[in-house]
C-alpha cells in the first residue's frame, strides 16, 4: 500500500510537545464544503493543543490529485485554528485496511456515517460503527457532509434473486429425494428422504436468514 505525504508537513504550534490525542478524520473522495467542514472539525477538536490528521483513500491518479487538492484546502483552513494539521493520501480500496495501518494509541477516528462498508454477506455498516467494532478503536461520526456512494441493487432484482435461489433449493432437493426413494426401498429409503427433507428445510432457513 502506497502512502503519499504532503511535500512539507505543517509545523507544530506547541513547541514540539506531543498531544495527548489525535483526531484522524476520514475524508471520502467527494465534493465537500471545505469551510463548513473545517468548522465542524474545530468543534470536534475543542480547545487546546491537538493533532489533526486528514486521510483520504484513492485508487487512481485522478482521484489522488482531487484528494490532495481538497485535503490541502481543508488543512489550511483548520490550521488557522492553531491545531497541528497533517494529511495523507493512501492508495487502497478499503477504509478498514487504511484505518488499521493508521491507528495508534489515543487516536479518535472521525468518520462520515453516510459512507458504509461491507462487513459480511449482503451486510453493510456505517463507517464509524464498522471501524469501532472491527478495530476496537474509538470513533465519532461527522454527519451531513457526504453521501453514500455504494451502488445499491434495486429491490425488484433482490426479490428476483431471492425467489430464484428458493426455487433452485426446492428443485434440487426434489430431484435428490426422488432419486433416494428410487435407489432404496423400505425403511432405508424413507430415512434418506426424511434426512433430505430436513436438509432442505435447513437450507431454506439459512437462505432466509442470510437475506433478512
Amino acid at each position: 500500500m502506497k502512502t503519499l505525504l504532503p511535500p512539507q508537513p505543517f509545523l507544530p504550534n506547541d513547541g514540539g510537545r506531543q498531544s495527548s490525542q489525535r483526531l484522524v478524520i476520514l475524508v471520502p473522495d467527494q465534493n465537500v464544503d471545505e469551510i463548513k467542514f473545517s468548522w465542524a472539525i474545530r468543534r470536534l477538536a475543542g480547545p487546546g493543543n491537538l493533532d489533526v490528521l486528514l486521510v483520504s483513500i484513492v485508487n487512481d491518479i485522478e482521484g489522488e490529485l482531487a484528494a490532495r487538492r481538497s485535503l490541502v484546502t481543508i488543512c489550511s483552513l483548520v490550521n488557522e485554528f492553531k491545531y497541528n494539521v497533517d494529511f495523507r493520501v493512501i492508495w487502497d480500496r478499503s477504509w478498514i485496511h487504511a484505518a488499521r495501518d493508521l491507528a495508534g494509541p489515543g487516536d479518535l477516528f472521525i468518520c462520515p456515517p453516510e459512507v458504509t462498508v461491507r462487513t459480511g454477506f449482503r451486510k453493510h455498516e456505517p463507517l464509524d460503527a464498522a471501524i469501532a467494532h472491527i478495530l476496537n478503536v474509538p470513533t465519532e461520526p461527522i454527519a451531513n457532509f457526504f453521501t453514500n456512494s455504494r451502488r445499491s441493487i434495486p429491490n425488484i432484482f433482490k426479490q428476483i434473486l431471492y425467489w430464484v435461489v428458493i426455487a433452485a433449493i426446492l428443485g434440487g432437493f426434489f430431484v435428490l429425494e426422488s432419486d433416494a426413494s428410487q435407489a432404496a426401498s423400505g425403511f432405508l429409503g424413507q430415512t434418506m428422504v426424511v434426512l433430505l427433507m430436513v436438509c432442505e428445510l435447513g437450507a431454506l432457513y439459512l437462505w432466509s436468514s442470510i437475506t433478512g
